[in-house]
């Protein structure tokens, strides 16, 4: 995994806070390549767990995952704090951006896997299920990982 070096590096995070901040949250948003060449972002919940993000779609025929099995190249964006300053014309955030390929999982013990590491960082208390969960919808439960290539964070203060 790669720190991307950034403009304004005065308001830079380190990767590890970089990691921290994502692993704090369970709420981003994913940009794939869209149709016709148009960016797609849609919102996400997920886990983060060792350089990889995880989620899931409802269906396999979802424009996310269809745009993924395009084209594998994402980024992911989480802003977990914010606020307008309208007197100086700016904003206090602190933000992370990574950049990575996705894969849909396709083995259903991966696909346990992933599920049980999003529960426990969603609904730590539904842990212990994870196989009923995956066995009462195993068609719904489409998992996704995210290999993260490059982080970046930024705290505009």
């Amino acid at each position: 995994m790669m720190f991307r070096k950034m403009r304004r590096s005065e308001k830079a995070t380190d990767i590890a806070k970089a990691e921290e901040l994502l692993r704090s949250r369970d709420f981003g948003v994913l940009s794939v390549c869209g149709d016709d060449g148009y960016p797609y972002g849609v919102p996400v919940n997920y886990v983060y767990d060792e350089g990889k993000i995880y989620f899931h779609s409802t269906s396999s025929e979802s424009h996310k995952i269809e745009a993924i099995r395009k084209n594998e190249k994402v980024s992911f964006t989480i802003v977990t704090e914010h606020e307008l300053i309208p007197e100086k014309l700016d904003t206090m955030y602190t933000s992370v951006i990574v950049f990575g390929r996705a894969r849909v999982i396709n083995s259903k013990e991966e696909t346990k896997e992933a599920l049980r590491l999003l529960l426990a960082g969603l609904s730590p208390s539904s842990v212990c299920n994870t196989e009923k969960i995956y066995k009462s919808s195993e068609e719904k439960f489409i998992m996704v990982e995210i290999s993260v290539e490059h982080i970046s964070g930024k705290i505009g203060r």
